[in-house]
């Protein structure tokens, strides 16, 4: 779940952009496969089907019975939270809409011994969707990421027993960063004496612009690609037990687009003798003057909030998963797993607009580590029965708990079936319900010039979410 950090030196814009960064951290996504998800994502020594284990282990699309297979997913996340401001008890809730997220495979078995494959899937990305009225909203009240993931994948057993397998990645990313800003911090350059350089910056909120009074819609749209890799290996121990691991790399995205401003109108008007006017300061109004017109010129072209290019560069965190599988019937497997994911890579995040000078803003990540549990009972020929658990920690710091992804502690429950529709087709279903412990967090950016701290965080976030998955796996 990466945060976009924006700043602006100058004028208007250094009120403007202050952006925060995308975590795609604790919306790192694992559910690519209805099956293995019903089996709380343990699945890295015996993924469900050949196809889907280009994903969570490379080496296991070798083997089975079958040497075309095909699969098609389509997870959907439903995720409900809000926040509730510590003092005024006021609270924001997210809007309720379902996220879908799709996943696809094919494979094909060349020899008992090679086997290659191509797929697709995102496993970092979010979407937190707030009202434009929300509380949050001068640092972010929608933020999308989508990480898309491309791999060719080849497979080969060294022996009957030991099976390795990995491919490189290509992948697309895009974000898209939409948030209010606040025209009580806008500061003006006004000149208060004969010479030119009799200059001094005056904020509009000492003027009488109340706090929370909108005048622009800041949208920031990049996107980037990169090249990593995904290596996997399979260990069948005995007839019963299988020992796997798998690695998938950290990626770097170079981001380039743009950052675009939209007027909102205040409804304010200056008086007579306002230190603001004429327009982008002097000696004062000679008559009511609208702000919305003063700020009006700050969004024509060439000004600081003219459409402009935007850059930055964020790495997609390395992934390390270890796990067993075992038999403890001919028809019921008992499933585990250990994720790491490397979330310590955003230590800090730069980004550069046309018209404002480059930022670093510190982002401090720590690393994750998930423990995942599953069963799978084989009930009769055609039908499967699956349940699981999993854990993990939040990668954010408590200074950098947002609107923008307010993830924290997670537990997760799952259920599911999977049932032969033909012999060579099968239908997987799977149910994810996701509960994160709630943590307080901030609302407002810190002032221009320095770092957010735990003392910021002013309210209480929850969030819990639904997760529905359908795969269908074909296999000749």
């Amino acid at each position: 779940m990466r945060r976009f950090a924006v700043a602006c030196a100058a004028a208007l814009v250094a009120a403007v952009i202050f952006v925060p960064s995308a975590k795609a951290q604790g919306f790192s996504v694992y559910e690519h496969d209805a099956c293995i998800m019903a089996r709380g994502a343990a699945g890295v020594a015996a993924p469900c089907n050949q196809a889907s284990a280009i994903f969570f282990n490379p080496a296991a699309i070798l083997g089975g019975t079958t040497k075309f297979n095909a699969e098609a997913n389509l997870t959907l996340i439903a995720p409900t939270g809000s926040y509730t401001d510590s003092a005024s008890r006021a609270e924001t809730k997210l809007n309720n809409r379902t996220f879908p997220v799709p996943a696809g495979y094919l494979t094909y078995q060349i020899s008992p011994r090679l086997a290659v494959g191509l797929g697709g899937f995102a496993p970092y990305g979010l979407t937190t969707d707030w009202p434009v009225t929300s509380q949050g909203r001068y640092i972010a009240y929608k933020t999308t990421i989508a990480s898309l993931y491309f791999q060719p994948t080849i497979a080969y057993a060294i022996t009957p027993r030991i099976q390795i397998g990995g491919g490189p990645d290509y992948v697309h990313s895009s974000a898209q960063v939409h948030r209010r800003v606040d025209a009580s911090t806008v500061g003006e350059l006004v000149q208060t004496g004969p010479n030119p350089t009799d200059t001094m910056t005056i904020f509009l909120n000492s003027l009488g612009v109340p706090r929370n009074t909108d005048f622009a819609d800041a949208a920031f749209d990049v996107s980037g690609n990169g090249w990593g890799f995904h290596v996997g290996i399979l260990i069948k121990a005995t007839d019963r037990l299988s020992i796997a691991a798998r690695y998938l790399s950290r990626v770097k995205i170079d981001y380039t687009g743009t950052a675009s401003f939209t007027q909102v109108g205040t409804g304010i008007i200056l008086p007579i003798g306002d230190l603001i006017c004429p327009p982008l300061g002097g000696s004062g109004c000679t008559q009511p003057t609208p702000l919305d017109s003063v700020l009006a010129l700050g969004f024509q072209a060439g000004g600081p909030l003219a459409k402009q290019n935007a850059s930055t560069s964020i790495t997609m965190p390395d992934q390390i998963v270890a796990g067993i599988a075992y038999k403890v019937l001919d028809n019921l497997t008992l499933l585990a797993d250990w994720q790491h994911t490397n979330w310590s890579v955003f230590k800090s995040l730069d980004l550069t607009l046309q018209a404002a000078p480059s930022l670093s803003s510190p982002e401090n990540y720590g690393n994750t580590d998930a423990f995942r549990f599953g069963l799978d009972w084989q009930a009769t020929s055609k039908l499967a029965i699956r349940a699981g658990a999993l854990r993990h920690n939040g990668a954010s710091p408590d200074q950098s708990v947002t609107p923008i992804l307010p993830e924290g502690n997670r537990v997760e429950g799952t259920l599911g079936v999977g049932v032969m529709l033909t012999p060579h087709l099968r239908l997987d279903l799977g149910y994810q319900y996701l509960q994160q412990q709630d943590r307080r967090g901030r609302v407002l950016d810190p002032p221009t010039g320095t770092a957010p701290t735990p003392a910021m965080n002013t309210g209480l976030y929850s969030f819990k979410a639904n997760l529905f998955g359908a795969s269908l796996a074909l296999g000749f």
